[in-house]
């Protein structure tokens, strides 16, 4: 699309006066935008002027009307719209595009995508295949033609379509029909190798053993458990638990959504904190200090135990203390026996150095 302003206005002015437009005789670019993006007679007869260049048939066929109040029910608008419909440039219901009622931009691109196409057929000098016979005489008189002869006529044009330019080039762009969740899921598979039928037997193989393992299973099931005819009575009073279950089961449900919504979702809507770098430093603060609270309990565990066993010795040695009442005769002899031998012993030891 061309630029937005004066630009734009100087682009499409360039494109009518290609196309030899019989309104741009000596006017400004104002009248140009006001013929392009005005509601109005002369945007619709320019906009007539470019179906006629594209198909004139269809030229024909809007040339005799006459301008009437604008709306839905007016014949000339409506066949306006069913024209611009059928070559694709609108909805078939958007009236407003083809009254001008529209916003700028899509009335640019409405007037751009009109223009290409009447230049496209312009250049091509073949506007006669647009129009076949059949077509031609049902547009301008109104009858009615047989299926076949219709579908003959519908070959012959696709025909014509497809001489004027290289079909191949229809077929060279990707078409994207699905929707992208869908086709990043099924995005690799036409790469995965088909696999082997052996492979495919034994698998089916396999899940048949598993179904016959779990038919047995089910079949013991019933045979251990087997189903009894409830009475209304029961059957009523399950049915009303459940339900007042599910409603509890509801209420509960509600009540988070209630709460997700108005006190968690905030915060999950919030842009993630920016953490500093003292984490390494409160790491090795906290070492040190479980260190240092460490050792402080390992002194008062050795500073209790010494405290024990001074306050032990102390008990142990007043205790002797009191119990003792000196020496018997029978150690006093002992005693003096031996103090007699380590006297001559010492004597013998002098007399020996002399």
């Amino acid at each position: 699309m061309a630029a937005t302003g004066k630009g734009r206005l100087s682009h499409f002015r360039s494109k009518l006066e290609e196309l030899d437009c019989p309104y741009l005789g000596g006017v400004e670019d104002s009248w140009i935008e006001e013929l392009l993006f005005k509601p109005g007679e002369p945007r619709l007869r320019l906009l007539q002027w470019a179906i006629g260049k594209f198909d004139p048939v269809i030229y024909n066929m809007l040339e005799n009307q006459q301008s009437k109040a604008m709306g839905r029910n007016d014949s000339r608008m409506q066949k306006l719209l069913f024209a611009c419909h059928l070559i694709g440039l609108c909805k078939s219901d958007d009236i407003d595009l083809v009254q001008g009622n529209k916003s700028k931009n899509k009335q640019a691109v409405f007037w751009e995508n009109l223009l290409d196409l009447v230049s496209i057929v312009e250049s091509s000098g073949r506007i006669s295949h647009f129009t076949t016979p059949v077509r031609t005489a049902s547009l301008q008189s109104g009858t009615h033609f047989s299926l076949e002869e219709q579908f003959r006529s519908d070959c012959y044009f696709f025909d014509g379509l497809c001489r004027q330019e290289d079909l191949q080039n229809v077929f060279r762009s990707k078409v994207q029909l699905y929707p992208p969740d869908l086709m990043k899921t099924t995005s690799g598979l036409e790469n995965k190798k088909i696999p082997d039928e052996k492979q495919l037997i034994s698998v089916t193989e396999k899940l048949a053993c598993e179904l016959e393992e779990q038919s047995k299973q089910l079949d013991e099931l019933r045979e251990s458990a087997p189903l009894c005819d409830a009475d209304t009575v029961t059957v009523e009073k399950v049915s009303k638990t459940l339900s007042l279950s599910l409603t509890t089961m509801a209420q509960v449900v509600s009540g988070f959504l209630h709460c997700f919504e108005t006190e968690m979702k905030p915060w999950c809507k919030r842009p993630a904190p920016v953490l500093s770098e003292v984490g390494p430093a409160f790491s090795r603060v906290h070492t040190l200090l479980s260190r240092y609270t460490e050792l402080i309990q390992n002194l008062g565990t050795i500073k209790s135990s010494y405290g024990k066993l001074c306050h032990d010795s102390k008990d142990k040695i007043s205790t002797r203390q009191k119990d003792d009442t000196g020496l018997n005769p029978a150690e006093l002899k002992t005693l003096q026996g031996c103090l007699g031998v380590l006297e001559e012993s010492l004597q013998r030891l002098e007399e020996e150095g002399k």
